[in-house]
């Protein structure tokens, strides 16, 4: 058996708090009995992890064993949700004959799936780590963003969808601000009915399979509402009315002059940040991307 971390932490795009770890349980299996049965991997996993004293319950999923952990429930305050628990998802994963990835378990009984599919957690690891390199550091941060936009707005895309939508939306270095654009520009096109969105580790496969329509329409509806403010944010010659519109897309915790004026203004006193011309300055004195209209593009 072999194990290796995975998911959003070990791509180092997590949002806020770190919630959750996933952990991939590579089994050995010799005669074959996993193989036959994703779900006979996960009842072992959930079993043996059930002996320790560490875990007070658990949960079958459909890749994986979720564990709750004793004394390892978090506080209101600092998650700012209410009761949120820290976990560990054990995911179950066999090696392939040949080729490259894993087989990950698809446990899914009212559906009539107890088998498993072809994925490439560590090529996805790969691909976030090489896209990073590609656009100047920035690919990790803007994720980032995305997610805390996502969650403010209900979560209408599944977390790795709006990553890897972002991961095929940029080719090189960009700015947070056209970061925002381009994501929001390339979500409105990949949430079309007709669409699907690869998956940056595994190009083959298509990571919204599984996004019911109306769940499509709605999550459109939300980035065609933040992809116009955020043109008009990202398009506004003045700083403060910059800031106020993009106020409109991430929501009243984001620094402007409409919700923090305090500290703006000692920002700007100070030279921390300024109008240069169409774009915007940082305090670094870095010229930032300058605007200009999405219908030219």
């Amino acid at each position: 058996m072999d194990t290796f971390l995975s998911g959003s932490y070990s791509r180092r795009v997590q949002e806020g708090h770190l919630r959750d770890v996933d952990v991939i349980v590579v089994l050995d299996d010799p005669d074959g009995k996993y193989a036959d049965s994703a779900d006979a991997a996960l009842e072992d996993i959930r079993d043996a992890a059930s002996e320790s004293e560490l875990v007070r319950r658990t949960r079958k999923r459909v890749r994986a064993v979720k564990l709750f952990l004793h004394g390892h429930k978090l506080t209101v305050e600092r998650l700012a949700l209410n009761g949120h628990e820290f976990t560990v998802d054990l995911v179950a994963a066999l090696r392939p004959a040949s080729g490259n990835g894993l087989l990950l378990a698809r446990h899914l009984p009212d559906e009539g799936y107890d088998d498993w599919q072809i994925l490439d957690p560590e090529g996805q690891r790969q691909a976030a780590t090489d896209k990073n390199e590609q656009c100047g550091d920035m690919y990790i941060p803007a994720v980032r963003i995305v997610k805390y936009w996502n969650r403010g707005e209900g979560k209408p895309l599944r977390s790795y969808h709006a990553e890897s939508i972002l991961w095929h939306a940029l080719t090189g270095s960009v700015d947070y601000a056209e970061a925002m654009v381009k994501f929001f520009d390339a979500a409105y096109d990949a949430l079309a009915p007709s669409m699907r969105t690869s998956d940056p580790g595994v190009p083959n496969s298509y990571v919204d399979e599984r996004l019911e329509a109306d769940e499509r329409a709605a999550a459109r509806v939300k980035v065609e509402k933040a992809r116009e403010a955020a043109h008009a944010a990202y398009e506004a010659e003045d700083l403060g009315e910059a800031l106020d519109g993009w106020v409109e897309v991430f929501g009243s915790s984001f620094p402007a002059p409409s919700t923090t004026p305090e500290q703006i203004a000692a920002a700007l006193g100070s030279g921390g940040a300024g109008v240069v011309g169409p774009g915007i300055q940082t305090g670094g004195g870095r010229q930032g991307i300058k605007p200009r209209s999405w219908r030219e593009r």
